[in-house]
């Protein structure tokens, strides 16, 4: 745990100096409605350019259901207001997506599977990227130990519906940390990897706060 925990600390002015880095800043709340069911709200902004400027706002809303120990099944509405870069106006978009997801726990390791099909459309016109369906694989693993921190590494495959191509790969290291029963926060480091083009991306840096009400 010290060790993945340490690799991401010292990774953090590496990728603060690296051209084009970006920044995803966020946070949510989630409301137990009663054993089963759950609400989720949450709202981020995504900075790029070195952090010059801010190039999307989403909003999100979410439902979530736990079939048994383990395995959920939720569905989201996100509200994006993006811009193609700092010179442009901001458009909206829409997505909707669904998830199901599965997590295990071995000894100090847990493996977390997601599968998500999302489908995003705009309603004005200007730029069309972004514009699709996806299934999306994401395989994570964390580090279960008796301190606050928790570590991990993940990775999101997307599968491009329309184009039948997997076109990008997400891999991610980060760590958790539990201030209390209700308030947690998370740090990590992910990039986003063009499979198609191999147009080289610039690292991103995540950091969230999550309330449990």
């Amino acid at each position: 745990m010290k060790k993945i925990l340490l690799i991401l600390l010292l990774n953090i002015p590496i990728i603060a100096n690296s051209q084009g880095v970006g920044l995803w800043a966020g946070a949510s709340i989630e409301k137990k409605l009663n054993k089963k069911f759950s609400v989720q709200l949450s709202g981020q902004a995504r900075f790029v350019e070195n952090i010059t400027y801010a190039q999307t706002y989403l909003g999100e809303l979410g439902l979530s259901y736990k079939i048994i120990k383990g395995l959920e099944i939720s569905g989201y509405y996100r509200y994006i207001n993006r811009r193609k870069d700092e010179t442009k106006e901001f458009k909206n978009r829409h997505r909707f997506y669904g998830d199901l997801a599965y997590g295990k726990k071995l000894g100090v390791i847990k493996l977390d599977y997601r599968l998500r099909y999302q489908h995003q459309f705009k309603d004005n016109d200007g730029v069309n990227e972004f514009d699709a369906s996806y299934f999306r694989n994401k395989l994570g693993v964390s580090f279960q130990n008796k301190t606050n921190f928790e570590p991990y590494v993940s990775a999101d495959l997307f599968y491009n519906i329309q184009g039948k191509v997997f076109d990008q790969l997400r891999p991610k290291i980060g760590v958790s940390y539990k201030i209390n029963k209700k308030n947690s926060v998370d740090l990590s480091v992910f990039k986003n990897i063009d499979l198609v083009d191999k147009i080289a991306t610039s690292p991103i840096i995540g950091l969230s706060y999550k309330l449990k009400l």
